[in-house]
């Protein structure tokens, strides 16, 4: 052990106590005032040698100097008494077998195997409830990289093996091999991305190496996929859902009036709803971005739910079960779909018309009623508001006309 301060090493090559003259506090009325005098054996010089040690400069007040003294003298004292000494070859060597072992940890930690490491993290997700589908998309696309990353000319073996031209040739790989459009591309290199973050909060790899932070996502275009409805649509898939199937119409006002995903709703159970504060309760385990939030309960969904007698039922059924009524089975998975396609069927939908499309048509309304996209992002649930702009561009808005109207001819 050394002792920064005083440079004191412990008794190992002594059999006896080596000689010291205990530490005391000197009064001193020079320019860098009181300080801390001690005597303590020096295994060079073999005898003792004085040591002055003068009250730093981050002390300001006199309570402060004096309870520093006070403290380091004890400090000290039992130091040597403990047989701590002087030998500036053992402190050299100490302190050269302390930067050995930083730097074998350090390594210890680049060199944790990719496949390893995928592993704990994998199991880690599971422990902490991510959705299914999430991490058998997650381990699909690592899974996929690490045979590619096995075929190269220097396999890729452990994390640090990930460097920036890593990724650059693997997103050429991407785009010129599989032909994958620009936002599968991203989207395939984003799961990559989020398996190095992994390790870097699990310590197996510095966060001075990132090799994504330097990374930048191809440029795409924005989809087509769940297009928002008109009001006429609306209209008239209204007529027929509730003629139909009731329940389907609940489903697609949930989805319509809180936002929320089709995978969260099925999560959804009794105690969620709290009428008396007038929110719906999405629990971090149900969450696609992983956190609690309260949506609040809009009054014509409030209706809705006063109709649906949740008194009736258990606090831990499903508010959506297997029984199209609150259920301690959960709905399935293909429930939604399988029954909203008649509804496209019978309007002759293109694919791009999805349950999905309900959420954007409330965006649309909401954005074009308000223009206000921080309340868009706060019940999108969005992190930031850079995420909620691409997803309102996506459905053809912000391209307010008024922005632009009072620019003059030239």
């Amino acid at each position: 052990m050394i002792i920064d301060t005083y440079n004191l090493v412990g008794k190992s090559e002594f059999q006896l106590m080596p000689e010291f003259r205990k530490a005391e506090i000197v009064r001193s009325t020079s320019q860098k005032g009181d300080y801390i005098k001690f005597y303590v054996w020096d295994a060079q010089k073999g005898q003792l040698v004085r040591k002055r040690r003068f009250i730093p400069a981050k002390y300001k007040t006199t309570a402060e100097k004096n309870a520093f003294l006070k403290d380091d003298v004890k400090r000290v004292n039992k130091l040597l008494k403990e047989g701590y000494h002087i030998n500036a070859k053992v402190s050299k060597q100490q302190k050269e077998y302390e930067q050995l072992k930083r730097i074998k940890k350090q390594r210890k930690k680049e060199k944790k195997q990719i496949t390893t490491a995928l592993d704990a993290i994998i199991t880690l997700r599971e422990a902490k409830k991510y959705k299914d589908r999430g991490i058998e998309t997650f381990k699909k696309e690592m899974r996929n990289f690490i045979i590619w990353g096995s075929k190269r000319r220097k396999p890729l073996v452990y994390i640090s093996d990930i460097t920036f031209e890593v990724i650059q040739d693997f997103q050429l790989y991407i785009l010129t091999d599989l032909k994958n459009e620009s936002k599968t591309c991203n989207n395939k290199i984003g799961v990559v991305s989020a398996f190095y973050s992994n390790c870097i909060d699990q310590g197996w790899i510095s966060k001075k190496k990132n090799p994504f932070d330097k990374f930048d996502e191809l440029p795409t275009n924005y989809g087509t996929k769940n297009i928002p409805y008109t009001d006429k649509e609306i209209a008239d898939m209204k007529v027929f859902i509730l003629n139909t199937d009731p329940y389907l119409w609940t489903i697609i006002s949930f989805l319509y009036y809180t936002l929320i995903r089709p995978g969260e709703l099925r999560d959804l159970k009794v105690k969620d709803i709290d009428l008396k504060q007038n929110v719906i309760r999405i629990w971090c385990e149900q969450s696609k971005v992983k956190k609690c939030d309260l949506l609040p309960i809009a009054p014509s969904l409030r209706k809705m739910i006063l109709k649906m007698n949740l008194d009736n039922f258990h606090s831990d059924d499903f508010l959506f079960g297997s029984n199209e009524k609150p259920s301690s089975t959960q709905m399935g998975k293909n429930f939604m779909t399988k029954h909203f396609k008649k509804v496209k069927d019978h309007f002759e939908f293109s694919k791009d018309h999805t349950l999905y499309g309900f959420k954007h048509t409330a965006c649309c309304k909401w954005y074009e009623a308000e223009k206000d996209i921080r309340k868009i992002q706060l019940m999108c649930r969005h992190s930031t508001i850079t995420s909620t702009e691409r997803y309102l561009k996506s459905m053809g808005l912000l391209t307010d006309d008024d922005a632009v109207s009072g620019i003059g001819e030239i």
